[in-house]
């Protein structure tokens, strides 16, 4: 067999391997698009442009104890001289019965709308316990100049007082915290992204919802 065409064959078999492991890991999870929650978690300095996505809830019994962040670095956008800094946010739950600390192997993964750029970022694990309060950095309106809106999230852990902080960008200020959740923990999401804009100013992810189950 020809070595280039062996090679082909053998980066499909591994790409064909990756989905398969990917589909069987999640397929382990029943979603619960339609749990009930108790509460909902906000800040009041999110930026307004684009519009919410569809609620994600982590599967039933599961409570988010990690989050990684989609980002788009200096100059990562579409158009040269166009930031969007943070693009997306996943939640990744697990099972209220497991007893280790993280990071953990077996875990659901759910997310909401996400902007067009960038990349994501290692998960950020609680040492113990779930995601209970958020705080976000958001960049205000900047006239004539670029926007990117939301830039990075930080999260605090239940059990420890830990403070997870994520890797998203440096520009604009962090607002105040959300209220605290009064079930067990954050078991789902929901985002406000602003679609791509052509040769318009781009911003992505704008604000975050965040859900809380007993």
């Amino acid at each position: 067999m020809d070595n280039s065409l062996s090679k082909m064959l053998m980066s499909l078999l591994a790409v064909f391997g990756l989905f398969v492991t990917v589909q069987s890991t999640a397929g382990r999870f029943e979603r619960s698009i339609n749990r009930p929650f108790g509460s909902v978690l906000r800040v009041h300095n999110g930026m307004r442009w684009g519009s919410w996505g569809l609620k994600e809830m982590c599967p039933n019994d599961m409570y988010a104890a990690g989050f990684s962040l989609k980002v788009a670095g200096l100059w990562e956008s579409l158009l040269v001289g166009d930031n969007t800094a943070l693009n997306g946010i996943r939640l990744h739950c697990i099972d209220t019965s497991t007893s280790s600390s993280g990071p953990y192997e077996d875990y659901a993964t759910v997310q909401s709308d996400t902007g067009s750029w960038g990349k994501w970022t290692d998960i950020k694990w609680c040492s113990g316990g779930f995601l209970t309060s958020f705080q976000l950095k958001v960049e205000p309106y900047q006239g004539g100049w670029d926007d990117t809106a939301a830039n990075n999230i930080r999260f605090n852990c239940s059990g420890n007082a830990e403070t997870l902080q994520g890797s998203g960008m440096s520009w604009g200020k962090w607002g105040d915290w959300s209220e605290m959740c009064q079930g067990r923990g954050i078991c789902g999401i929901e985002t406000m992204v602003e679609a791509p804009q052509g040769v318009g100013d781009d911003t992505a992810l704008n604000d975050v919802h965040l859900f809380c189950c007993d």
